[in-house]
């Protein structure tokens, strides 16, 4: 890896929803309020414990892209809009190469 990808660093923030409809309001809320730059999609099929019984259930997954000033309030964010009572919120920090970073950061 060359000198110029080291130390551009983004977040992703994982969550999951219900379905597309859920998915595109959570996303599009926080696009216009201009908490991220980009979120993306991905139907998936979750395998979990819920009140004592293991479930599985279709979903769709949000990777959120942000930068590091905005995790917390993106984070916060997610848990008061989300249909699930217990939402998933997953987040670290990744390496993205220079144009990129720059781009996330000047949303």
């Amino acid at each position: 890896m060359t000198q110029s990808h080291l130390n551009h660093e983004i977040y992703i923030v994982l969550t999951t929803e219900v379905d597309k409809k859920n998915a595109s309001k959570l996303a599009d809320l926080l696009l216009r309020e201009r908490l991220i730059p980009c979120v993306t999609f991905k139907d998936i099929e979750s395998h979990f414990w819920w009140e004592g019984n293991i479930n599985q259930s279709k979903e769709v997954q949000l990777i959120i892209k942000c930068k590091k000033e905005n995790v917390n309030k993106v984070c916060n964010k997610i848990a008061e809009l989300h249909s699930y009572e217990i939402p998933e919120i997953i987040y670290f920090p990744v390496s993205a190469n220079i144009n990129y970073h720059h781009w996330v950061n000047s949303i």
